[in-house]
């Protein structure tokens, strides 16, 4: 089993603001990366992805490159 990148400690992390995290979790086209790419479990990666859609609303980061 493959450890997350998230734990308790550090689930902080995922936000809207954090762009230069939240860009790790994007393929080259700007789509969102599946979860068998990232390694993270079905909570973590709602989180991401709900923090992506925010940042990107918001302008932070693009729809597409």
């Amino acid at each position: 089993m493959n450890k997350s990148i998230f734990t308790k400690n550090n689930e902080h992390l995922i936000n809207w603001k954090s762009v230069l995290l939240l860009k790790h979790f994007l393929n080259r086209f700007g789509n969102i990366k599946m979860r068998k790419f990232t390694k993270l479990s079905v909570k973590y990666q709602k989180r991401v992805r709900k923090a992506i859609i925010n940042s990107r609303e918001l302008g932070l980061i693009p729809y597409i490159k």
